[in-house]
């Protein structure tokens, strides 16, 4: 069964956003922070430090990956497993929350962060988000009040 993500209501929508307005911003930043990912680049949109070589004539994780046909740096895929688990884990109208939603990918996601800071929100993708909260509040719903007669 596919993860849905938790949307929780209000009674009555004081800001600009509908849950469903965040769910949309926060799959876009997903996508954004895995286009980064992709590319190798960490938290600073600068390329991601060199994997390991092996040594003492023992493979290194750089070239298991080029083995199995796989870019040979910091892009956070093996299996696909982690990346996959990236998914917006609740949205309300203030608040969206990303994360990781399967426990093992998340401490695969942990463990690599702490040895180079890559899951985050990057200048890119903080373009990628100012850019959709603004289409998203380009679409306002106005709400008009009128005196019945």
């Amino acid at each position: 069964m596919p993860f849905q993500a938790k949307i929780t209501r209000a009674r009555f929508v004081l800001g600009p956003f509908t849950s469903e307005d965040m769910l949309e911003i926060g799959n876009v930043v997903i996508e954004s922070i895995k286009d980064r990912l992709a590319k190798g680049l960490n938290i600073n949109d600068a390329p991601a430090k060199p994997l390991k070589p092996g040594r003492n004539g023992h493979r290194g994780y750089p070239e298991d990956k080029i083995r199995h046909g796989l870019a040979p740096f910091r892009d956070w895929y093996w299996s696909g497993r982690t990346l996959r688990s990236l998914k917006v884990k609740s949205a309300s109208e203030n608040r969206c929350v990303i994360g990781f939603i399967d426990s093992h990918s998340d401490a695969v996601a942990h463990i690599n962060n702490i040895r180079e800071r890559a899951f985050g929100i990057s200048p890119r993708d903080r373009n990628a988000m100012i850019s959709i909260i603004k289409a998203v509040l380009r679409k306002s719903r106005v709400i008009q009040v009128r005196k019945a007669a």
